[in-house]
């Protein structure tokens, strides 16, 4: 029993220090320091130098991180990268660590501080503390905060494609439409590799950056880039619709909507193509081998859309389901990642 209570202690004391570890990451990774040790180690006087800050109170937090794992301290206080660290490194392209600085930002805490108050209320938290919407105000008001949110997605794409194109195959459509698409990273993979022609939809704001984004692939010219709302209508020319994570923003209610729209848009014979983490049925395992907990990341969903977050698999069906259509499969892709496809009934 002693041994019970020390680990059960020991896990109580881990997830209280949980956000002491995610705000020094953060604040290392703002401060470029992942960036600058990629190139070799360096001292702490010399780190400080770079990054503008003072050198004793740096050396408290890199410490701090050396403890973690994500950087190693040598004699004379001299600090070098780790397989951690590189993983961060944000000057080349989106990568962990523009996701970690989305999700950790101070605005984005300032959310998470009225989560109490959302459960009272049924206000989104986030909009209690900034006093306005995150997608189509906060983030046009604050181009740091959009940056890092269009790169966070981007990673989290990039990250994907490989294993959903190993277990799904787009070539049987001659036009998807990803609806939601921010950058556009997801279409322009799909266009590549599988050939087809590709429509990319998101609010106007959020496509802004797409042309650049996709010409890095090659298949602009392949890849019409529309602005919109979904919750009003959809472009019609596709035979596919893909969403990734796009429902999670929206309530039942709107994403109703959402599907009306996609149901209008498509042919008969279309289809939509979900993809989404899925959150587990009772009983079945909470975490996913990549380290996702999908449980975890639908309050991450909560702090900042009206009445979205991630669902069960069950729950999607039914959704669909309400909005006229059927399932057709379930494809798992071995990652966190799960394809659900559904046909118009």
């Amino acid at each position: 029993m002693l041994g019970t209570a020390s680990e059960s202690k020991k896990k109580i004391y881990r997830i209280i220090y949980g956000y002491w570890q995610s705000q020094c990451v953060y604040t290392a990774t703002n401060l470029g320091i992942p960036n600058l040790l990629h190139y070799g180690p360096q001292t702490v006087e010399i780190i400080a130098e770079k990054t503008g800050t003072k050198a004793e109170k740096l050396y408290v937090v890199l410490r701090a991180l050396a403890h973690l794992g994500i950087f190693v301290e040598k004699p004379g206080r001299v600090f070098a990268a780790t397989e951690l660290s590189e993983l961060l490194i944000t000057d080349d392209s989106p990568s962990i660590g523009h996701f970690l600085m989305h999700i950790t930002e101070p605005d984005m805490w300032d959310g998470w501080r009225e989560l109490e108050s959302s459960l009272k209320t049924g206000e989104v938290p986030f909009e209690l503390a900034k006093g306005k919407d995150f997608y189509s105000s906060f983030m046009t008001e604050n181009p740091r905060s959009k940056y890092l949110f269009n790169n966070a997605m981007s990673f989290l794409t990039a990250e994907a494609v490989d294993p959903l194109f190993e277990v799904y195959d787009f070539s049987r459509f001659q036009t998807v439409m990803d609806v939601g698409g921010n950058q556009g990273t997801l279409i322009a993979n799909i266009v590549k590799r599988f050939g087809c022609k590709g429509i990319l939809f998101d609010l106007p704001h959020e496509v802004e950056t797409a042309p650049n984004n996709i010409s890095k692939y090659g298949v602009l010219d392949s890849v019409k880039i529309v602005g919109g709302s979904a919750l009003e209508s959809l472009p019609k020319g596709a035979d596919a619709i893909t969403m990734k994570y796009f429902l999670s923003v929206f309530s039942r209610e709107d994403s109703i909507k959402v599907l009306t729209n996609c149901r209008e848009a498509l042919p008969k014979d279309g289809r939509v193509i979900l993809l989404q983490t899925l959150v587990p049925s009772l009983g079945a395992p909470v975490e996913y081998p990549d380290g996702t907990i999908p449980g975890l990341a639908a309050v991450q969903m909560m702090i900042t859309n009206p009445g979205g977050y991630w669902r069960t698999e069950e729950e999607y069906k039914d959704l669909f389901a309400a909005s006229g259509f059927q399932l057709e499969q379930v494809v798992y892709t071995g990652t966190s990642l799960t394809v659900m496809e559904f046909s118009p009934c």
